[in-house]
C-alpha cells in the first residue's frame, strides 16, 4: 500500500511539486534572513547618526552656555 501512493504521488508529479515547494520555502526563508540583516544594518547606521546628531547638539549648547557666561561676565565688569 505504501509502494501504491509512492507511486500515485510519482505518477502525478507531486514530487517534484513537493520540492519545488521545499525549494521556494528555503528561498523565502533565505530572503527573509537577507531582509532582517539588512533592516538591522541601517537600523545601526540610524542609530549612529542619531548619536551624532545628539552629540553635535551638546556641543553646540556648551559652547552657547559658555557664550551667555562670557556675555553676562563682560555685562557685570
Amino acid at each position: 500500500m505504501a509502494d501504491e501512493k509512492g507511486t500515485k504521488i510519482e505518477s502525478l508529479g507531486l514530487d517534484e511539486a513537493l520540492e519545488d515547494l521545499k525549494f521556494l520555502a528555503q528561498k523565502v526563508s533565505d530572503m527573509s534572513k537577507d531582509l532582517m540583516q539588512k533592516a538591522a544594518e541601517q537600523a545601526e547606521g540610524v542609530t549612529d547618526k542619531m548619536g551624532d546628531v545628539v552629540e553635535s547638539t551638546g556641543d553646540v549648547l556648551i559652547s552657547a552656555g559658555e557664550t551667555i557666561k562670557s556675555t553676562k561676565k563682560m555685562f557685570e565688569d
